[in-house]
Formats: structure tokens, C-alpha cells, sequence
């Protein structure tokens, strides 16, 4: 069964972030040269939903068992104010559905690129600066790393999107070379002082070009939690690759996410319902609560006194008082994983239920798999026809595209592949390791750099 699906007590903290296992992907110990002064390097897939790393000496590189057995990382810190402690990953997500008082924070690179990587937020008695929080996150892959090859790891391969910043003009180019200046200052305060990027795409081609034999003309289409992210390359066994265009838009899973959540959770809580007056409710409240990165941002009196003057004026006020115990009880992460857990069964599934009977008894969403591939159509067209102004960018026709590689997370979900296939439908499907494959590929730029 899920952890997610039951409480039974705080010791399940404890044991959740053993409950995964390593894909089938070699983690084995690195191993050099007997007597090789061979220096670590790694590379590091910052993802907005879940993270990897894949370090490596000298020619061996290995994906990091980085928490547990598990090769990848949820994005995601828990400030313990019982405890006093901070907590990574699977275990910061058990912590806060265990009903630790504290702060959990997610899709902490949804900040790059916006103007919130300036500002402070509260964190307990404190604030504290959102800079500082990813950098914690950051210290904290790099320190599993250096654990796993027993050495200092000052060198590093980053990922980034092909657009931390949607858009193509001036303005634009500026706030996404701002977002990468950002990052790279991050990772040089966590100690890492050589720095080089790359696109996520191009890394994960790197994955997928080293089981090739002939050469062909690949669309890498990277879907992870907050972007998605295009590269069109002509990979060549033995040679040098020739890179023929890229693109991408601010559009993954986590917007998924918002809108599921919209089509069903929200809509118990008022959304969409009128005031007495006829008027619709204002929906503002909803999309901060149905957006992993702006939950924590409703917790304000100001909020909490916005939605009791809505509740006032409801025609239906058994929503808005749920709406209202929602904020007071500070339950929308609960929400969001609830919504989220959902998105995944029904990659699976023809049905599911959203079960929040933690935050009211008997609180039960059914939500069938038309109701996912209907909320999310419009964002899955986008990113499609985003992949085909790529391909017509770089110079080609889509039946150019001899192979689509996917990866990510989000190409799982439902209708998503048919949208692709629909666009370019000559083109075989390859998929790649969903969430690995671009950490890998960064380990293989790295040792192309520094190995």
C-alpha cells in the first residue's frame, strides 16, 4: 500500500524513505585505478519535482543511491519545529503528513526565474531567504554525493532548462540568464568551484546516444515537474553531435498538478460556486492552493480574513467552510500530494480516489482518467505544438524526426504520447529512464569535462 494512504503514527516517518528501491540502475561502488589521484566530479539534475545526481573519477560513473536505495530525490525540505531539525526528500514529505509542526517547502526550482528569488519567507520565528533554502537543498545533494565517493566534490555539471523564463524577446533572454547566474551562485556558496551547464534535453541525449549504432535525427522531448524542454540533435555513434535547435516552455507536471486539482479538490472547496449576489467566486485563492510553490503563501491572517468575508457572502457555505478549515489547519500540501498521487494512479488506472478523510471525515473525490486528459488538454497541446515550432526552428519538417526519446516524469500521463505521436507520426518512441535519465547524461558531460 501507498504511505501515503494511512496513518500509523510518526514511526512511519521513519521507515517511509526506505520504502524505494534503485530502478535497475547501477549504483555500484565507484572504482578507480589502483594508486589513481583521480578527483570526483558530478552531475546534478535539480529537478522541480524530484532530484538526481550521478557522480563519477576518473572514466567510472555511477547515479548516486541518494536517499536510501533510491537514485532520485523528491525536491522537497521540511522544517521540523518540534524537532528543531530539517529533513530531505521522501522523509521531509513523511514528517509533514505525519503532522510535525513545521514549514514544507516544494518545487523549490519553480523560484529560479521568478521574482520571488529575492524575497525572504517565514520559516518558523524567522525568515528566511529563498536563496538560502535552495542552496540548503543543493549542500544536501552534494554532501550524498560526496558520502557515496568517500571524496570533497568541487566540480560539477549542472542541468537547466532550455527556458527558465518563457518567451523570446530582450526582456526575456535577461530574466533567463539572470536564473542561470542565480543558480550558479548557489552552487559556488555550497562549495562547488567549477561550474559548467547544460540543457536537460542534450543530457538526457547523452543517455540515449550511448546505445546507439547508426545515426539519427532524435527530438528529445524532456516533460519534467516544471518545464518541458525540446532538443533537436543528430547523434552520431563515434563522432561529434550536431545540434540543431532547441526550445521549451514553462509547462510540467507540477501545472498538471494545478489542474487536476482545479477540476476536482477546488471545486469542494467553492471554486467556481457564487456568492448569494450570482457573482462567481474569485478564484485566486484556488490557484495559490492548487500550486505547489505558492501554498505557503495563503497562511497569512490577510488570507485567513479574505476567505471568511467570501464565506460570509457564499450562496453554498459547507465549501467555504472547508476552504477555510483547509487554510486555518494549514492542509494544502496534504492536498496537493493527495492530487498528485492521484495524477499518477490514473497513468494506470481508469478511476482513483482522492481521499482526505485526514482533513475531513469522509472526504472522498472519485476522479476518472477523462477528467485528468480533459483538464490537462490545453497545457498538453501547448507543449506539443512547442516541440513542433522546435523542430520547424531547427530548419525541419516533422517527418525529418526519425525518433522521439522521452523522459520525464510527466510523459507518463495520460494522453500525453498520443499528442506527441500526433505531431510527428512517422517518428518511432523511445523512452528513457523517466527519472534518471538526465542525471545520467550529466555524469557523462562531466567526465566529458573533468573526467
Amino acid at each position: 500500500p501507498s504511505p501515503f494512504s494511512s496513518k500509523t503514527g510518526r514511526c512511519k516517518a521513519q521507515n517511509f524513505a526506505r520504502l524505494c528501491d534503485g530502478s535497475g540502475l547501477n549504483t555500484a561502488p565507484l572504482q578507480t585505478k589502483r594508486g589513481s589521484m583521480s578527483q570526483a566530479y558530478c552531475g546534478i539534475d535539480f529537478g522541480t519535482s524530484n532530484s538526481a545526481v550521478c557522480a563519477g573519477m576518473g572514466d567510472a560513473v555511477r547515479l548516486v543511491p541518494i536517499e536510501g536505495e533510491a537514485v532520485t530525490l523528491p525536491s522537497a525540505i521540511f522544517f521540523n519545529e518540534e524537532t528543531k531539525g530539517v529533513a530531505y526528500g521522501r522523509q521531509a514529505i513523511a514528517e509533514y503528513l505525519d503532522h510535525y509542526d513545521g514549514r514544507l517547502m516544494r518545487a523549490l526550482k519553480s523560484i529560479l526565474g521568478s521574482s520571488l528569488i529575492g524575497e525572504t519567507t517565514q520559516v518558523g520565528a524567522r525568515r528566511k531567504d529563498f536563496r538560502a533554502i535552495i542552496g540548503m537543498y543543493i549542500a544536501e545533494l552534494k554532501r550524498r554525493a560526496e558520502a557515496f565517493t568517500g571524496q570533497t566534490i568541487e566540480r560539477v555539471v549542472l542541468g537547466r532548462p532550455v527556458r527558465f523564463v518563457d518567451g523570446d524577446d530582450v526582456a526575456d533572454a535577461r530574466a533567463d540568464a539572470r536564473a542561470e547566474g542565480e543558480l550558479r551562485a548557489i552552487a559556488e556558496a555550497q562549495g562547488f568551484r567549477e561550474i559548467a551547464f547544460e540543457y536537460e534535453p542534450l543530457a538526457a541525449a547523452r543517455d540515449y546516444r550511448a546505445g546507439l549504432n547508426t545515426a539519427e535525427t532524435v527530438l528529445v522531448v524532456d516533460i519534467g515537474g516544471g518545464t518541458s524542454d525540446f532538443s533537436v540533435v543528430e547523434l552520431h555513434p563515434g563522432e561529434a553531435d550536431r545540434i540543431l535547435g532547441n526550445g521549451g516552455c514553462h509547462i510540467g507536471g507540477t501545472d498538471f498538478d494545478t489542474r487536476l486539482s482545479l477540476a476536482t479538490v477546488m471545486r469542494d472547496l467553492g471554486f467556481r460556486s457564487r456568492y448569494k449576489s450570482g457573482l462567481e467566486m474569485p478564484g485566486l485563492y484556488y490557484h495559490q492552493l492548487s500550486t505547489w510553490h505558492l501554498i505557503n503563501f495563503l497562511y497569512t491572517q490577510k488570507t485567513v480574513t479574505g476567505v471568511r468575508q467570501m464565506h460570509h457572502l457564499a450562496s453554498d457555505r459547507s465549501l467555504t467552510q472547508r476552504l477555510l478549515t483547509v487554510i486555518e489547519t494549514r492542509a494544502g500540501h496534504q492536498i496537493a500530494a493527495a492530487v498528485e498521487g492521484a495524477k499518477i494512479a490514473l497513468s494506470d488506472a481508469g478511476a482513483t480516489r482522492i481521499d482526505l478523510g485526514g482533513i475531513e471525515a469522509g472526504w472522498v473525490h472519485e476522479v476518472a482518467r477523462p477528467t485528468l486528459v480533459d483538464a490537462v488538454a490545453a497545457d498538453v497541446q501547448r507543449v506539443a505544438d512547442t516541440a513542433l515550432e522546435t523542430v520547424q526552428r531547427a530548419g525541419l519538417e516533422p517527418g525529418a524526426v526519425q525518433t522521439l526519446f522521452l523522459t520525464g516524469g510527466s510523459t507518463a500521463l495520460p494522453g500525453f504520447e498520443a499528442a506527441i505521436r500526433a505531431v510527428f507520426p512517422k517518428a518511432r518512441v523511445h523512452y528513457g529512464d523517466r527519472f534518471s535519465s538526465v542525471a545520467s547524461g550529466l555524469g557523462l558531460a562531466a567526465r566529458a569535462v573533468y573526467g
